[in-house]
């Protein structure tokens, strides 16, 4: 009897020691596992501190390697094959910091960077267009013409991921490749313009947003002001209870009729989405009081 009681104790002991051994072995290969993707992202041309950021990030909730190498894994492909990146790393942290949970996270950072895939599909023959090329070899605004490029990408993206057809986006690139509109704006007017397109009703109105960006390209409107839009759009439609499509209706009404993009920001801060008087609402567009806007893109991450 004591002999078998020894023998259990012995296979105890080992099943111990094998447990404790391959904990170890197991979180060291998971170590290296990271240590070689962060290489890669290195290599790769993505911020070191980036990268520090999320580990510190996970590190705060408790998260594995593995669970951190699945949000840094997708954006590292990308920038292994020369595509902007840092907009899903981003978006990676900002998951993290709102303590989203990975398995959201995740699924989130893969659609956007398939996304960024289209994007890229559509922007890139875009970029080479002489007419392009030529304005924006004029403006010298090509030294950081990459820049410009990744910019294009990342805004297409995320309008691509909260739905908007990569189809969309190339109509729009388009009318924005128009000579009439190109000898009117710079680059940087054109990247703060698509920077906004998530914020606009492309999905259920296409053909209205992007006669609306154009004329408002045209119209005078500088990447400042096209940075300040989603938030005078939102205002205007709190105060009059229309939807955001309408709004932008009445906006283009003020453009094509010479309204400064000045006064135009301004009116809709006011809720003057005709440019008249506050509480101006245009002809045709009173019936459409209070019922919100169903056209506005949104997405979480």
């Amino acid at each position: 009897m004591k002999v078998f009681n020894l023998h259990i104790k012995v296979i105890a002991l080992l099943v111990f020691a094998c447990a404790c051994l391959g904990i170890p072995d197991n979180a060291l290969g998971q170590t290296e596992a990271l240590d070689k993707l962060v290489e890669r992202a290195d290599n790769a041309g993505i911020e070191r501190s980036v990268i520090e950021d999320l580990k510190a990030r996970k590190e705060a909730r408790g998260l594995s390697n593995q669970q951190l190498e699945n949000m840094i894994e997708p954006a590292v492909q990308l920038a292994e094959d020369n595509l902007p990146a840092n907009h899903v790393l981003q978006k990676a942290l900002e998951g993290l910091s709102k303590g989203v949970p990975d398995a959201r996270i995740v699924p989130y950072i893969n659609r956007m960077s398939s996304a960024t895939r289209q994007a890229a599909e559509v922007v890139d023959p875009w970029m080479e267009k002489p007419e392009v090329r030529q304005i924006m070899d004029r403006q010298n605004e090509l030294s950081p013409g990459e820049s410009m490029r990744n910019r294009l990408v990342e805004s297409s993206s995320r309008a691509i991921t909260q739905n908007v057809s990569p189809e969309n986006i190339s109509q729009l690139l388009a009318d924005v490749g128009e000579k009439s509109v190109l000898s009117k704006t710079t680059g940087a007017d054109i990247v703060s313009a698509m920077d906004i397109v998530s914020d606009l009703p492309m999905q259920d109105h296409p053909e209205l947003t992007r006669s609306f960006i154009t004329r408002a390209l045209k119209g005078g409107f500088r990447a400042g002001e096209f940075q300040k839009l989603p938030m005078a759009l939102n205002m205007a439609q709190k105060r009059s209870q229309i939807p955001a499509s309408n709004i932008i209706q009445g906006v283009g009404n003020q453009l094509q009729k010479g309204v400064p993009a000045q006064d135009i920001l301004q009116n809709l801060f006011d809720g003057n989405i005709g440019g008249g008087p506050p509480g101006d609402i245009p002809k045709g567009m009173e019936n459409n009081r209070g019922k919100g806007n169903r056209g506005n893109n949104s997405g979480n991450g």
